[in-house]
């Protein structure tokens, strides 16, 4: 199908054919598709397996798609200076910051979900537990340090993480971590840093290399050991 757009978006199932010439430039942002899904299940308060299907035609008259273009060009800029290799947290904020505009801008198969209309849907003791583990994924906090920054119980705290997220909040953390590390092991792969699968578990408070290969294997389909191998060469 021939698309009346330069920009599209090609999602899970998509199959994408092109054609170039020699003078053309290529952009290609990969958002994985687990994020999404994660944003989603955020939003609605549910678990959710798949991100669902977008529209695949970005129409850059629309004054949302416009912005949210913008913002990715943003992003390229910010990963090239200097702040983000001091900033992994920063990095990080921007990509939600991209995945969030996305999910709002740009027509997908759940955008007339009642419950999708963001994190205001979670109630104010999960929000401020969650705003909490991302403030400090870096540091070794306990489940009742979360509790105390969401000015909760800890049944109260478990029953709320297990309703509007479907996890723990030790597993939601845990996940925050593992998400660093990918990062962190795509840009030592990338030539943007340096560093070892030992360097990164360690940072991300990972002391047990066998139980952080699983975890990781289990989110992201592969060992951090081949992560770390990802060629940056374009494919």
């Amino acid at each position: 199908m021939a698309l009346p757009s330069t920009r599209g978006i090609a999602g899970p199932g998509s199959r994408v054919s092109m054609a170039w010439n020699g003078e053309a430039g290529n952009y290609i942002l990969t958002i994985p598709g687990w994020a999404v899904a994660q944003a989603l299940e955020t939003r609605r308060g549910k678990s959710s397996t798949a991100p669902g299907r977008f529209n695949p035609v970005l129409d850059e008259q629309d004054p949302l798609v416009g912005a949210w273009i913008e913002l990715v060009r943003g992003f390229d800029e910010f990963l090239a200076s200097p702040v983000s290799r001091r900033s992994p947290l920063g990095v990080r904020h921007f990509e939600q910051l991209l995945i969030d505009g996305l999910l709002d801008a740009q027509r997908h198969s759940r955008s007339s979900t009642p419950t999708d209309s963001g994190s205001a849907v979670l109630p104010p003791a999960v929000r401020r537990a969650k705003a909490f583990c991302e403030e400090h994924v870096h540091e070794a906090v306990s489940v009742a340090d979360i509790a105390l920054a969401a000015r909760t119980s800890l049944p109260s705290l478990r029953q709320g993480f297990r309703a509007h997220l479907n996890t723990t909040p030790l597993a939601y953390l845990r996940r925050l971590r593992l998400d660093h590390a990918h990062r962190d092991l795509l840009a030592i792969a990338d030539g943007r840093a340096q560093g070892t699968v030992t360097d990164v578990a360690c940072r991300w408070g990972f002391t047990h290399l066998g139980r952080f290969s699983a975890a990781y294997r289990k989110f992201f389909g592969q060992p951090p050991s081949e992560t770390l191998r990802r060629s940056r060469r374009a494919t």
